[in-house]
């Protein structure tokens, strides 16, 4: 057992020069006749388990006890009392919060079982508050821990979407290069601008979701240089303090594009409609009979994204006739 430190408070110097006689070989006895000395040491050293006589001048032991209760919580805390100070007894207890209390005249075998039985406790209960610290710093470790992955699963996603715009804006330019020289200069010019604007979106995890359609309708504008007006777009937002990640209208604008036929016999519809705090984004299906190539990456990105950030995740309705993502809308703080 640890050597504890124990407070004796009396006001009869012959009581604390036996007490600290008998009981200096099994602890470290600290002694004091007023409570105003017994407040000094309690300043001054880590004490443990603080014994009070109850009959003292000036300040009582109840009313010391009270103090020690209120400053000192995690102490133990015991009163010595006569047969005849049931009241005090009773006062100790309902303010003073004692662990126990002694008769006098106490005998040494007694005090000492009841003195030892309570550091028992005082050290089971410091132990316990101390799993119960390291629990929770393990608990906010962790936390931590799985926050910087998040981050850094966002991160990985992230910079996944510029290349994937990238990689579908230049097979765009592509295909007007040869069949419209003059509307690949144009889409160049406008490209080279919109992507100027994502570059400085930076760091950012969410952008209002009044930016996003910004972004959406410079992206549409792009795709007209080759579509015209058979690609269409409607927006119907009633409210829009929301936000978005990043690209998300963007990203299925470009799938609805890539796999669906846009002519002058066959117009493609996207459409942006809010519903409560949700978003739906449709656009009816016209499939192409030979697939581009796909990596799949856009959708697949956008939920990793929703659930990383929200815990939310998409839902994605197909028919034979429309094509639907629906957005959980994030509010805007």
């Amino acid at each position: 057992m640890p050597l504890y430190t124990i407070l004796y408070l009396d006001d009869e110097a012959d009581n604390l020069a036996a007490f600290h006689a008998v009981f200096r070989r099994h602890y470290k006895v600290l002694t004091a006749g007023t409570a105003e000395e017994a407040i000094s040491l309690l300043n001054d050293h880590p004490i443990q388990l603080v014994i009070s006589d109850q009959r003292m001048p000036g300040t009582s032991g109840v009313e010391f006890l009270t103090m020690l209760s209120e400053q000192h919580p995690k102490i133990i805390r015991m009163i010595l009392t006569g047969y005849s100070d049931m009241q005090a007894t009773i006062d100790a207890i309902n303010k003073g919060k004692i662990y126990y209390y002694i008769t006098k005249p106490w005998k040494f075998e007694e005090l000492k079982l009841i003195i030892d039985n309570a550091l028992d406790a005082f050290a089971l209960r410091e132990h316990n508050n101390k799993l119960k610290e390291e629990n929770q710093a393990l608990l906010l470790k962790n936390l931590q821990q799985e926050k910087e992955n998040l981050a850094s699963r966002f991160e990985v996603l992230k910079d996944q979407i510029n290349p994937h715009f990238l990689f579908n804006c230049l097979n765009t330019l592509v295909s007007l290069i040869g069949s419209e020289p003059e509307t690949a200069i144009k889409f160049t010019v406008q490209f080279a601008r919109m992507y100027r604007r994502i570059l400085e979106m930076g760091d950012e995890k969410l952008i209002p979701l009044e930016r996003e359609i910004e972004l959406l309708d410079s992206y549409i504008y792009l795709q007209k240089m080759r579509f015209g007006s058979n690609l269409k777009l409607k927006v119907a937002i009633d409210e829009l303090r929301y936000v978005l990640p990043p690209f998300a209208l963007q990203l299925l604008a470009e799938n609805s594009i890539k796999h669906n036929i846009i002519s002058n016999n066959q117009t493609l519809e996207i459409t942006i409609t809010q519903k409560g705090n949700t978003l739906e984004v449709a656009n009816n299906l016209s499939l192409r009979p030979i697939e581009e190539p796909s990596t799949g990456l856009g959708l697949k990105n956008l939920r990793s994204r929703y659930v990383l950030l929200t815990g939310m995740d998409l839902n994605i309705e197909k028919n034979i006739e429309t094509f639907k993502v629906t957005l959980p809308l994030i509010p805007e703080f």
